[in-house]
């Protein structure tokens, strides 16, 4: 990674885990950020119904220069890799952990560090094979969205409006309005909302299983791999864990 300094900030050089190849439009996959301020804090600490467009915001105006399209709407895997990247260029990449050991069983805090974590090899051709699913009950052939943190916000609030409008419902509005907004074409044809809801209902248990995870995988295959392996600070064992966010990410204890 290239870092440089001017003033007080840090500028830091990266390249889009996705190589800037799934857009449909030319998004330079090399990024600059710079640190975050003081009034990027204060942003990111501000009340709001839309957590991930305060960051993706906060993400974008760090940037040396803006891209072609917005973080809001890159795939999970960019968005996250890019969070990462302005955390460490902000904070440095350590990051404290509390953890027990499978070996003595003890709890004991360990400083990890997110450079460790690498970027996933990204292979567009399997990416976009990945988006086309036949699911297995049906045999209908299914086009899926790659997720974006606008999506995530839009599922999010959707879901609430749901649960006060039919407050007496007996499905899971989480996973309807998960399935409605991955959807992209059913057998080649576009759906609009009340024939999308109408094919989910009626969709086979088996096949909405194959959809959930496909989306899983789908949005694997970009990003960071998040695998880490830490010393145990009571018997020495080599620790596997995976990176989970807290509130160390942004209040760092370590300096």
């Amino acid at each position: 990674m290239e870092e440089r300094q001017t003033n007080y900030t840090i500028g830091e050089g990266m390249e889009l885990p996705s190589k800037g190849l799934i857009y449909g439009k030319q998004v330079n996959s090399h990024v600059e950020l710079r640190s975050m301020t003081a009034r990027d804090e204060m942003k990111r600490l501000s009340p709001s119904t839309t957590q991930f467009k305060t960051l993706a915001d906060i993400i974008e105006g760090c940037m040396i220069e803006k891209p072609a399209i917005h973080v809001y709407d890159m795939a999970l895997g960019d968005y996250e890799y890019l969070l990462h990247r302005l955390r460490i260029v902000t904070y440095g990449d350590e990051y404290k952990m509390q953890l027990r050991c499978p070996f003595c069983g003890e709890v004991f805090e360990t400083i990890a560090h997110l450079e460790d974590l690498v970027v996933k090899d990204f292979d567009y051709e399997a990416f976009e094979k990945a988006r086309t699913i036949v699911l297995p009950k049906s045999g209908n052939t299914v086009v899926l969205k790659f997720q974006t943190p606008r999506m995530l916000d839009e599922m999010e609030n959707r879901t609430k409006e749901l649960k006060r409008k039919f407050k007496s419902a007996d499905i899971s509005f989480e996973v309807m309005v998960l399935l409605t907004s991955v959807i992209d074409t059913v057998d080649g044809m576009p759906m609009d909302q009340t024939k999308l809801e109408a094919f989910i209902d009626k969709l086979p248990a088996l096949d909405m299983a194959k959809i959930i995870n496909s989306i899983d995988a789908l949005n694997d295959m970009v990003g960071l791999d998040n695998k880490l392996i830490v010393d145990c600070t009571k018997c020495g064992g080599e620790v596997p864990t995976s990176f989970r966010f807290g509130t160390e990410f942004f209040r760092p204890t370590t300096i």
